[in-house]
């Protein structure tokens, strides 16, 4: 009968081997006569979280710590698949455990750290990622993932030079390359961006998102054609959705005389209220629209095109047969879009008459009577939680309020921000009827003016025509450029952005000076 050590050497020669079948057998013959071994539970635990079963993972580990619980990498491995279970309490405490049987233990410092990235809790994971750099100061995915790090803490020239010693240990290690290429941009080093973009697409030349990053840099930059050019590979990454296939040629500005065209949307309400611009134009072709709406912009847009050869459809209804199909974030690149044709801009869209009288009688009933003849400002702070950039984006109302408590006075303030309620009895809170944008169209038609951060409203309310001003993250979206404080998109939307990543201080004192001149 061979013994549990001989076991234990079959079961890690036929696992370096690949034959995973044969190691299980080994290691679960040494638990059956052997049950107070630790070693099989821990391999077993090691080839259930390469296999990605994180339960059995966390089971097995459980089963080692039983027999001896001061071994680190046991600890480690049971963080690890708690981490991945969503039991990132417990992980954390799996994890120090880790750390305190050993202090020297690199994993644990280095996988805590990765878990703090992944629940953004990056303030947390920089003195954890530096310990595990001082360990292993030759891991270059430690000085990635710290450079992650001062990058979502707005530390930029930090980051840039956590990831030049990742690439100096690793030259063509395209993660690294990547993230100092998004940082140097977020930097507003678009030049050394661009660059360095280029270069790591020489090294990898079907990472979507390289071509994606360069796509962003581009468009900022304002290089149109080519930014929007690689845009398109926005289709291949796996960050982002995969395009929906009707099973249907893709249109790519072929003539489409007595054709149909399904235009659909792709991304946010915002994006979708931008880029319908184009229907115009495309009405003007000699072909059949179909266009695919979301429910919240249905009403706004039967409101706003009445051409003869345009059908909207909710995105749910059944879709008529069609001959070829486009993403509307597509339609810039296709139609060749430039900044001298958008200086042609003409509104686009409108509420209804009967809404727009309906809701000045509204308005005028829930403004107090001394207040009926001031001007009117709709206000929003903050976006949806679930937007990717929403961190950046978005403010707090406390941050806001500064602005209403220098003004309360000299205007009338209405929010509208659905969910969030303000926390002033002198702004009125509209949040409540956002039932859809036909509804806060005609609210905004009955106002004089709005500040916005960016969200879907400042793109409702500047194709309206309506004089808008935007509160902009340090780096706006491609959309804004940088240092512009006019939209080539929108004519009388104002720009302002934060002069210092994630402090919000000079953009609401701008706002607060810009209100005292009105």
């Amino acid at each position: 009968m061979l013994t549990a050590q001989e076991l234990y050497n079959l079961g890690l020669s036929n696992e370096r081997r690949g034959a995973i079948d044969r190691a299980l057998h080994f290691y679960s013959s040494i638990i059956v006569s052997w049950p107070q071994e630790m070693a099989p539970y821990h391999r077993l635990s090691v080839l259930a979280l390469q296999r990605q079963d994180f339960s059995l993972a966390l089971a097995w580990t459980d089963k080692a710590i039983a027999v001896n619980d001061s071994i680190a990498e046991i600890w480690n491995n049971r963080a690890l698949a708690l981490a991945q279970l969503g039991r990132t309490n417990e992980a954390e405490r799996s994890f120090e455990r880790a750390i305190a049987i050993r202090s020297d233990n690199w994993e644990g410092y280095y996988n805590l750290g990765r878990m703090f990235i992944v629940e953004k809790r990056f303030a947390e994971a920089e003195p954890v990622l530096q310990k595990a750099a001082e360990l292993d100061p030759h891991s270059a995915p430690t000085w990635n993932n710290l450079g992650l790090v001062f990058h979502e803490l707005y530390r930029y020239p930090e980051a840039i030079a956590a990831f030049d010693i990742a690439i100096e240990l690793v030259p063509d290690y395209v993660e690294a390359i990547s993230n100092k290429a998004s940082s140097l941009y977020f930097a507003h080093a678009l030049a050394e961006s661009e660059a360095l973009f280029r270069s790591a697409i020489a090294i990898a030349p079907q990472n979507a998102e390289l071509h994606y990053g360069l796509g962003s840099v581009l468009l900022t930059s304002g290089k149109l054609q080519e930014g929007f050019s690689e845009h398109e590979w926005r289709w291949k990454s796996p960050e982002k959705p995969a395009m929906w296939n009707p099973n249907r040629p893709l249109w790519n500005g072929e003539p489409l005389a007595g054709r149909t065209l399904l235009l659909w949307p792709e991304q946010g309400l915002g994006d979708t209220i931008q880029f319908i611009r184009y229907l115009p134009d495309l009405a003007k072709m000699d072909c059949e629209l179909l266009v695919k709406v979301p429910d919240e912009l249905y009403r706004l847009f039967m409101a706003s095109f009445s051409h003869t050869n345009v059908r909207f459809i909710h995105t749910e209804a059944k879709v008529p047969d069609f001959d070829l199909h486009v993403p509307l974030m597509s339609l810039p690149r296709i139609l060749g879009e430039t900044y001298e044709a958008m200086r042609m801009f003409k509104p686009y869209l409108r509420a209804r008459g009967a809404e727009i009288d309906e809701w000045r009688k509204k308005l005028k009933s829930m403004m107090p009577p001394e207040n009926r003849k001031k001007r009117r400002i709709g206000i929003a702070w903050s976006g949806s939680p679930k937007h990717p950039m929403d961190r950046n984006r978005s403010m707090t109302w406390e941050t806001f309020q500064p602005v209403i408590d220098a003004h309360k006075r000299k205007f009338q303030f209405f929010s509208l921000q659905p969910g969030r309620k303000p926390e002033d009895p002198y702004v009125i809170d509209l949040g409540e009827f956002l039932r859809d944008y036909a509804t806060t169209a005609a609210i905004v038609s009955n106002l004089d003016h709005i500040i916005t951060v960016d969200t879907s409203l400042l793109h409702l309310a500047s194709s309206m025509g309506k004089r808008t001003w935007a509160m902009l993250f340090h780096l706006p979206d491609w959309r804004w450029r940088i240092d512009d404080e006019q939209s080539p998109w929108y004519p009388l939307l104002l720009l302002i952005a934060q002069k210092h990543p994630g402090v919000w201080d000079d953009v609401i004192g701008d706002v607060k000076e810009s209100l005292a001149l009105e």
